[in-house]
Parts: structure tokens; sequence; C-alpha cells
């Protein structure tokens, strides 16, 4: 059985549509829990009306405590799974009729691999509106983690299903993130070597919505603080690691990230306190990234420089580019 798992919040306009494309499955052995994170509108009484008419479907209510937000939505529905496989999905997306057949077929037929997974269209109003194909430059790697961070190699959240086997006993969502948790979440399974089959087909769809206050949540002071998070543990991860053939070009990039990402969160802080509050939070790992080699360290003195043209006059963003960090696909 496959346990699909849906958060959602406010999103009874366009849930129904989600809800009637996991009906319309040309493969039908699966759960579908929706995990409601608090939701105001009608979305109960929609659920309840198809709980009604199909018990394969599961309503829960983020417990209250559990941090609000998507991922404590996706993990505690894992947590409450009964399905082999896994597939998170999003309330506002669309399955194609065999979106579950297609990928569970690779699993049944392939007992090594951990999950398989497939690319999507981005539409606006209705599927008939397509606006991009959204398919990785890479599709099935053999350099993880070079590819994925650097050389096009990506993962939307509903694209894999994975065999919950490998998912056990393993991190998920972190809960803490606001912004990056599908990279941080994909880029730390890919950390354990799993076995993967991408395939080349459109099997959902990633609707486009107008939504200002998902717009401004992008760019507000916890998602850019969220990022910073997510390239750290790239980072973390990168240091600690022996096997590598390119680390020193990694760990360069997440540093050309880290100096914009440094930079962005100073520009949501309010004022000179709290880009002071900025400097002493995350000042310490810049300058830690530069001692993790003698070529690096000479970049301190530019880095030093601009945390004080930053610090008082809130600008100086050259100070914290370093375009020759930056490698040649990215």
């Amino acid at each position: 059985m496959v346990s699909i798992i849906i958060p959602t919040f406010n999103r009874a306009h366009l849930l129904g549509e989600t809800i009637d494309s996991i009906l319309a499955q040309s493969y039908a052995k699966w759960e579908c829990i929706i995990v409601d994170d608090g939701s105001t509108d009608e979305t109960e009484g929609l659920v309840n009306c198809y709980l009604e008419k199909d018990k394969r479907f599961k309503y829960l209510k983020r417990p209250s405590n559990r941090r609000k937000g998507a991922n404590a939505c996706r993990n505690y529905g894992f947590e409450m799974s009964k399905g082999e496989y896994i597939n998170w999905f999003d309330s506002d997306d669309i399955m194609h009729k065999d979106f579950l057949k297609d990928k569970i077929s690779i699993l049944e037929n392939n007992g090594d691999i951990d999950f398989s997974c497939c690319i999507s269209k981005t539409f606006k109003n209705n599927t008939d509106n397509i606006l991009s194909v959204d398919r990785p430059t890479i599709l099935n790697s053999l350099n993880f983690i070079e590819d994925y961070l650097i050389n096009g190699l990506y993962f939307y959240t509903p694209s894999p299903l994975w065999r919950k086997s490998f998912l056990l006993n393993k991190s998920h969502f972190d809960e803490t993130l606001y912004r990056s948790q599908e990279r941080d979440f994909h880029f730390r399974m890919l950390t354990y070597h799993p076995k993967y089959i991408y395939l080349d087909k459109v099997l959902f769809y990633i609707r486009q919505t107008n939504d200002n206050i998902t717009a401004k949540a992008a760019t507000s002071l916890r998602s850019q603080e969220s990022i910073f998070k997510y390239f750290n543990k790239v980072f973390s991860y990168l240091k600690s690691t022996k096997d590598l053939k390119e680390k020193y070009k990694l760990l360069k990039y997440v540093i050309y990230r880290q100096g914009t990402n440094y930079y962005n969160i100073n520009q949501c802080a309010t004022g000179f306190l709290g880009r002071l509050r900025v400097f002493v939070i995350y000042s310490r790992y810049m300058i830690s990234y530069f001692l993790i080699s003698k070529k690096l360290i000479p970049h301190l003195l530019k880095i030093n420089i601009g945390f004080l043209f930053l610090l008082i006059t809130g600008k100086g963003y050259k100070y914290f580019y370093f375009q020759n960090f930056k490698p040649k696909k990215c």
C-alpha cells in the first residue's frame, strides 16, 4: 500500500481538485492522510464529504504540541502512515492518473531501489494552461552530492515515491525551517547514498498561485535565516566527509552562497540593533568557513571589512560576493 501524505492549510478552494486526482488513480491500493495545519476555512467539511464516500482517506489535525507548519504535518503524517511506500504531496497540486502506478512498478520490479521519481509541469488555473516543464538537468546521477548542489539535479517533494524501510530511523523534514525544507530533506537523504530511478515522464502538475502572502514570507527574516541554516548544514557535512572528489569546490560554492545569504539576512533586519544581532549570531559561521583552508584565509580581510561596513551602513554587497567561488555549473 502507498501512503499519500498531504499537509494543508486554508486550501479548501483547491484541495478538492487534488483529492479528485487521487481518486482517479489507476493504482488503487493507497491511503491518503490529510493533515490539517489549523485551517479556518471549509477544509474539514470538504474532507469529511470524501471520508463518507471512501474510507481510504484519513483526516488528521496537527497536534497542538507540534510546531505549526507543513513540515510538522508531513512528519506527523509519516508517523501515522501504514503503507509500505510513502509519497508526500501538496494540497494544491494534481496527479496524473498513472502517478502511483508508474512509480510503484519501478519499486516492485527492483527490490534494491529506494525511491522512484518523475518530472512535472507547472500550470496556472488549469492543467491545459502549462507554463513550464520541470525537468532537472541531470536525472539519474552517479555523483549525488555534487550534482545536487551545483549540476542541476533536484527533486520536488511530491516527485519521489519512497520505500518506507529506507525512511525509517531517519530525520525527515526539519520543523524549524521556513524555507529550503525541500532542499534540506533531499540533501540529507542523498547523504545515505540511496538507489533511485528518475522517470523522464510528466506524472504530476504543480499549481502556480498568485499568493502575495507566500511571496512576502519567502523574503522574510526567518525565511532567510532558514536558507542560511540549510547551507550551514551542507557545509558541516562537506567538511566532515572524506569521500568527495570535488569537496573543496563544493565548500567554496557553499561560501559563495552563504555570503549572499548573510547579506540578505541583514537586509531583513531592522536598523542598527537588528544588524548587530545578525552579526553576533552569524559572523562566527562566516569566519569559520574561511578558516578551513590556508587558501581561503586571505579572504577574511574582505569579510571583516564587510561586517563593519554593513553593520554601520546597511550596505556593502560587494564584500560578500565571491564570484570566483561560483562553479561554472550552479
